[in-house]
């Protein structure tokens, strides 16, 4: 018990720190790019996450999901060594897509694009994934000492950085872009050396064809959500121009608190859920996400309505006056929040039971509620027709993971 508790004390801390830095950073990034500038480097960033997000679903979540289930000590060894190899060839592949891709953009000429950028989204693109496996690791061990080091590692340099570059006046895009790369190679592969785990193209193999249908479960559902939150971006890129995307991020990034929250939740919680699930069944399993979801839902509530109700002067003192005729997307953004939120308990609850096809299946219909009207919603009323779109589609995703949780209960 007190293991846990000191645990929950570092990953508190850790949390603190990601969501400290998250949000200097977008503010520091919005106001010296401006919002056209700054646009253009969130469909970058966009494409850094949809990379994460890939690798999470295909080797992180996996893992994850199977150790807790795992008693044999050299088993859990053995499971953690071949995933860390299924790691490093993930990386390794999203890293030559992010190379081929950006160099396209090089070469047609796409504003604010240059060979520092290139080599900036190729280095993120192989770190950031084998980072963010780390971290599972971390939360997977209870380790959130290690935790909080890998992030304070990899965040420090950046927020210095940047802060210097805007204060001198010398930010620029490309910058912003290879800032990522070069502060997050150095301490993924230093996190994975340490481990001293044999990794083998053999045993990443192994791991991806024995996980394959978990994967395939969590890949389904997670890039369809990132389709219906993020994605469906650059499908209004057309309609609301650059700036508009600009807007659109910079002030969703004022909320970006929350996301660093919401990751803390999906890497502590599955594994407690699972569990609980093991020691008292489907019973326990609802009680306790009832009541977490209680919690969690009150709590968010409380917290973004006044988001809600002071968009403007909220806008104007973080951002500038140059994002404030766009303030009113914060309203409809701090909504989208709390629908996830409590999604994430259901979707627990059902990871914890292996039903992951009912998460694919929800995340697929929340895609497609986000992203069938995007262009009609944005056409009509500019960039915060993304966030009624996002808000739309979070919440069908809710709805039908919960109705079948109410079905689950009457069958019994």
């Amino acid at each position: 018990m007190l293991l846990r508790i000191r645990h929950v004390h570092w990953v508190l801390a850790d949390q603190m720190l990601v969501s400290g830095c998250n949000f200097i950073l977008a503010i520091i990034y919005a106001r010296a790019l401006g919002p056209t500038a700054f646009g253009i480097y969130a469909l970058i960033s966009l494409a850094q996450q949809y990379f994460v997000s890939v690798s999470v679903s295909m080797v992180a979540n996996p893992l994850v999901t199977r150790a807790p289930h795992v008693d044999d000590g050299e088993e859990r060894i053995s499971l953690i060594a071949a995933s860390l190899s299924a790691q490093f060839v993930t990386s390794g592949a999203l890293a030559l897509l992010a190379l081929l891709g950006l160099s396209v953009c090089l070469s047609t000429g796409v504003a604010g694009i240059s060979v520092l950028a290139v080599l900036g989204l190729t280095a993120s693109s192989f770190a950031l994934p084998l980072l963010e496996w780390s971290r599972k690791l971390c939360f997977l061990n209870r380790d959130g000492a290690a935790l909080l080091s890998l992030d304070a590692l990899t965040y420090s340099p950046i927020l210095i950085a940047a802060f210097l570059l805007a204060r001198s006046g010398s930010m620029t895009l490309d910058l912003g872009v290879l800032l990522w790369g070069a502060a997050s190679v150095p301490v993924a592969i230093g996190a994975a050396v340490r481990l001293r785990f044999p990794c083998s193209l053999p045993a990443a193999r192994s791991f991806l064809v024995q996980n394959w249908r978990l994967a395939r479960d969590f890949v389904v559902p997670f890039q369809a959500q990132w389709l219906g939150s993020q994605g469906i971006v650059y499908l209004a890129a057309p309609v609301v121009g650059a700036a508009g995307i600009g807007a659109y991020r910079s002030i969703s990034g004022l909320l970006g608190f929350t996301n660093a929250i919401g990751t803390t939740l999906d890497n502590m919680m599955p594994i407690r859920f699972a569990e609980v699930y093991r020691a008292g069944g489907s019973a326990a399993l609802r009680k306790y996400a009832t009541r977490f979801a209680a919690g969690v839902i009150g709590v968010w509530a409380l917290l973004l309505l006044p988001l809600a109700l002071f968009a403007e002067p909220i806008v104007q003192v973080f951002l500038g006056s140059a994002y404030t005729t766009y303030a009113e997307i914060l309203w409809p953004q701090a909504l989208y929040v709390l629908i996830l939120f409590a999604s994430r308990v259901a979707i627990y609850h059902d990871r914890a039971r292996l039903q992951t096809r009912r998460i694919a299946v929800s995340a697929l219909i929340g895609s497609a509620v986000s992203t069938l009207p995007v262009i009609l919603l944005t056409s009509e009323f500019g960039a915060i027709g993304l966030a009624w779109s996002t808000a739309l589609g979070a919440l069908s995703a809710l709805l039908y993971l919960v109705f079948g949780m109410i079905d689950d209960i009457r069958r019994g």
